[in-house]
């Protein structure tokens, strides 16, 4: 129970991060050989994380993550909620369901997946 506790303080932390838009601490949060796995089953290693996830807040300036249940079973989690954003203008936002798959290792996050319908934000960027 003890690893679960933890698992759900490292999710929780990294959210925390995520939503306040911290590239530092979500870098902080992950391990050397961290995978973050897009909506398209794209890969950001370690290597590249800081980059990607600061040129994702410049295109997302509105950007968040809203969590209603974590399932945590050792250093494994599943976390369900909604992700949310908008571009500069506030009226074109998009809200959708979304679904993470993470991996704890060493206290730190080893993969953070995401599972998301990105329709609505192409549905944005087409005007």
């Amino acid at each position: 129970m003890k690893q679960a506790a933890s698992t759900k303080a490292v999710v929780e932390a990294y959210i925390e991060a995520i939503n306040a838009h911290d590239v530092a601490s979500i870098v902080a949060l992950s391990t050397p050989d961290h995978e973050f796995i897009d909506a398209f089953g794209g890969i950001v290693t370690a290597e590249k994380l800081a980059e990607a996830w600061a040129g994702y807040f410049a295109f997302m300036p509105r950007y968040g993550i809203e969590i209603d249940e974590i399932i945590c079973d050792g250093d494994v989690a599943s976390v369900f909620g909604q992700a949310w954003g908008s571009l500069n203008d506030v009226a074109k936002s998009w809200r959708r369901p979304a679904a993470w798959r993470v991996r704890i290792k060493d206290g730190r996050m080893a993969l953070w997946q995401v599972y998301v319908d990105t329709k609505a934000v192409f549905d944005l960027l087409a005007g």
